[in-house]
């Protein structure tokens, strides 16, 4: 915004000011949108662009939407700012540098990743976030993320909870003998007599929650021929008894 601007419109961005309706405002909004179209790339070189990027274009919806671009060019129509600029995204994905980058993140990808970005996957499609990419990741076997993909789904501070819970060490070791906290689901606690469960398996499914122990543990309550499913901040060891 100009000093002009700034001084002549008290709302600064807000709700038009009287001053905007004047014929002198209107001037100058005439001639920005002038500088703009006289600055715009023309329609040929739009379309020598988007011939150029379709030779070396990987996604199927960039090829689309390229395609769409130079099916409006060709009917002599204009390509609004917007697609304008998802065209230079394109361009830019598509470059020689930023492919290259994605071979080397391709290149370094292993199971270590693999295994991370499952669990991370498994909690956000239970979380509603990122539910796309969980899918792809959870049912394309081939599919690589890229650099960009990976570190918005691992390596924010949600992810490095989940993780820390699911990668840690168990607290309750297969066979352990437990016993449940107040806060343990009612299903899983009045189920046994003396609120006692022995574990049957560890990680038993999907971490579900962000929160400090959620490593999910199948218990058998004592007394009980269900087994249950509880997170480990939900159980405590037993106490043993104390002798007379």
């Amino acid at each position: 915004m100009s000093s002009y601007d700034r001084r002549y419109n008290p709302n600064n961005g807000g709700s038009p000011s009287a001053w905007t309706g004047t014929a002198h405002a209107q001037a100058i909004q005439a001639r920005k949108a002038e500088e703009a179209a006289a600055n715009a790339p023309s329609k040929e070189e739009l379309q020598t662009r988007i011939v150029a990027v379709q030779k070396i274009v990987q996604r199927d919806w960039d090829r689309g939407f390229l395609e769409s671009l130079s099916y409006q060019l060709a009917k002599g129509r204009t390509l609004s700012p917007k697609q304008v600029e998802t065209l230079a995204k394109i361009e830019h994905r598509n470059s020689p540098e930023v492919q290259k980058q994605h071979a080397q993140w391709t290149s370094q990808w292993n199971d270590e990743k693999k295994k991370i970005i499952k669990i991370c996957a498994s909690y956000y499609k239970t979380a509603g976030y990122f539910t796309d990419l969980a899918e792809n990741v959870l049912n394309n076997e081939v599919f690589i993320p890229s650099q960009k993909q990976y570190k918005a789904m691992c390596e924010n501070k949600y992810a490095k909870k989940v993780l820390s819970s699911a990668l840690s060490e168990p607290v309750f070791p297969v066979g352990s003998l437990v016993s449940f906290r107040s806060t343990a689901p009612y299903s899983a606690r009045n189920a046994s007599p003396v609120q006692q469960a022995v574990v049957l398996r560890v990680n038993a499914a999907p971490i579900s929650s962000a929160a400090k122990g959620a490593k999910v543990y199948e218990v058998l309550p004592v007394g009980s021929p269900t087994s249950h499913i509880v997170q480990e901040r939900h159980l405590k060891k037993m106490r043993g008894t104390k002798k007379k």
